[in-house]
């Protein structure tokens, strides 16, 4: 029988699920909205029933289910399964996921941070195909992470490494939400890259920016900016290569100590093609170690939208040995 697993994608709007083979192929998909049902106990049953309908199709075409993967967003103990909250899900505080679904579906399951499923995902089936040491990071929000070295996910002794998102750049820069200053988030997070945009817009700074948010009623975001890069807004490029050189400078110390052969980026930031990516590459050649620097490649990820979901089927492949 042709062995799958149900991999789960837990956002803060959604729940998504696939169907997805050995070769990273998603087979089926479902998905439903997080707020659809209110409180763990009404979302794990929606989820539970979206994963046993899998289970049962399954069987009718004659697929073997290895188990259930799941990847969600924040801290998480991964060899128990268990979650310590979910950063935008209230009610999820303390969760022992593994367990409470194990005993429900009979199938076993293996959970881990959605940054990690991110980078294995990659690593398989994506960007790091054919390579044994890969960063990945998503650039959205904030900036998650994720580390295979010598081809396994590295997690650390208490499962928190790869906060490549609050790694200092400047230590009198701006204050981060994990409390600290200058974290690579407060320059790459859209979140802040948009408030950095509105703050010296109404300082003064010339961009035309200025006229398609009053007179056209635009909202400022990284997409806007980078049209307007495009179109030749001095400001705005120069937004976009002051973002580029700030990541460029996390990275050529991650290339340094880690030598890796591949940094993979994806999210919504990492979309803007050669305004983020050229000023990163020039920093990171500039600042790594010349061996480092000549070693690795930055590549944006491959997988899209579907990563989380092949990621967390991925886990399952993994533990099961199938790779």
């Amino acid at each position: 029988m042709k062995k799958v697993a149900i991999g789960v994608d837990i956002g803060g709007g959604s729940f998504k699920l696939g169907l997805v083979d050995l070769n990273g192929r998603v087979l089926a998909r479902e998905s439903f909205l997080t707020n659809s049902v209110s409180g763990r106990k009404a979302q794990l049953d929606v989820l539970a029933a979206h994963v046993a309908h899998f289970i049962k199709e399954a069987r009718k075409k004659a697929l073997r289910v290895r188990g259930v993967g799941i990847g969600a967003p924040g801290p998480i103990d991964v060899e128990r399964g268990f979650v310590y909250f979910f950063p935008n899900i209230p009610g999820w505080k303390d969760t022992p996921l593994k367990d409470l679904l194990e005993k429900r579906l009979k199938r076993p399951v293996s959970v881990d941070n959605d940054a990690n499923v991110m980078a294995l995902a990659e690593f398989e089936f994506g960007a790091g195909r054919g390579t044994k040491n890969v960063i990945a990071l998503t650039l959205g929000t904030g900036v998650g992470g994720g580390l295979v070295m010598d081809g396994r996910l590295f997690h650390g002794p208490r499962y928190s490494a790869a906060e490549i998102g609050h790694l200092v750049i400047n230590e009198d820069g701006p204050m981060c939400a994990c409390g600290s200053r200058g974290c690579v988030e407060t320059y790459v997070g859209s979140g802040y890259f948009v408030r950095e945009v509105k703050r010296r817009l109404k300082r003064g700074a010339k961009s035309i920016l200025k006229k398609w948010t009053k007179e056209n009623g635009k909202e400022i975001t990284p997409l806007l900016v980078a049209r307007a890069a495009r179109r030749g807004d001095a400001f705005s490029k120069e937004i976009w290569r002051e973002t580029g050189g700030h990541l460029g400078t996390a990275l050529a110390g991650l290339a340094n100590i880690l030598n890796p052969e591949k940094i993979i980026l994806g999210g919504g930031i990492a979309q803007n093609g050669s305004l983020l990516f050229k000023p990163l590459i020039a920093a990171l050649g500039k600042k790594a170690f010349p061996i480092a620097a000549r070693s690795v490649r930055v590549v944006p990820a491959a997988l899209g939208v579907d990563a989380g979901l092949i990621g967390a089927a991925a886990l399952v492949f993994a533990e099961h040995g199938d790779f």
